[in-house]
């Protein structure tokens, strides 16, 4: 069984390939549809599952398969997640995979962060259920913004510094970017547990940054970058079952 999974974000696109149910190959790549062109080449007889928050890629993507036998898009409809929240079809798809992956492995009740073009915090209850959460601007949208309207500050690598006290303007704009968005995801974090009578048994961090941000993240947790993936493939499993 040969299983293409497409985690199409704002930023970036993530392509994984599952082989008999193992994750063999993993393309990741700038979202437009040039890059789409010049890196996604499937077979025709490999299945085709979607999980998107970027409707026109999707569409494009969809346009581009239509006559694979097997595609499939992940939705709220078709996940089998009790999504306890005002409006369960706002939930992006890919905050559905996300979950989707906890609760398969029964670490609820818990908060999964996930950093891309937004930082998500998403909370499952003791019930496995999606009872809400929080969306702040990623670090790197936050950055990119402050570049584009300070005329006099140029673009910075994404690293911590030695010293949160900068000596020159790189080591400054690095300390503020990086360290107070790890403070910010921290008292989040705070926030949230709180909130939940200390009741979390598990923090699992996700996306582009989870890796650069998890030495400094305080709160015990777990790292797992392929988390989307994962849902994906959950929820396109179970919907072939039905």
């Amino acid at each position: 069984m040969n299983l293409i999974c497409i985690d199409i974000g704002n930023t970036n696109i993530v392509v994984g390939k599952y082989s008999n149910h193992k994750l063999i190959k993993i393309i990741r790549m700038a979202t437009n549809q040039t890059e789409i062109d010049k890196n996604i080449n499937i077979n025709q007889d490999s299945n085709i599952a979607i999980s998107s928050v970027v409707p026109k890629i999707e569409k494009f993507l969809l346009e581009k398969f239509h006559n694979f036998n097997s595609i499939f898009s992940v939705s709220h409809i078709n996940s089998s997640i009790n999504l306890n929240v005002d409006s369960p079809d706002e939930v992006g798809n890919d905050r559905i995979c996300n979950m989707k992956s906890i609760i398969n492995d029964k670490l609820y009740p818990a908060i999964i962060v996930d950093f891309g073009s937004a930082t998500t915090y998403d909370v499952i209850d003791e019930n496995g259920y999606f009872i809400g959460g929080a969306i702040a601007p990623g670090i790197d949208v936050s950055a990119k913004y402050l570049f584009e309207k300070a005329a006099q500050l140029n673009k910075v690598d994404f690293e911590f510094p030695k010293s949160s006290i900068g000596k020159n303007t790189t080591t400054n704009l690095q300390s503020g970017i990086m360290y107070s968005g790890v403070d910010s995801i921290n008292g989040m974090l705070n926030r949230i547990k709180q909130e939940m009578n200390n009741k979390i048994k598990n923090i699992i961090l996700t996306g582009g940054f989870a890796t650069i941000l998890s030495k400094h993240i305080q709160h015990q947790h777990i790292l797992d970058s392929n988390l989307t993936l994962k849902g994906i493939k959950l929820i396109w499993k179970q919907n072939q079952l039905q």
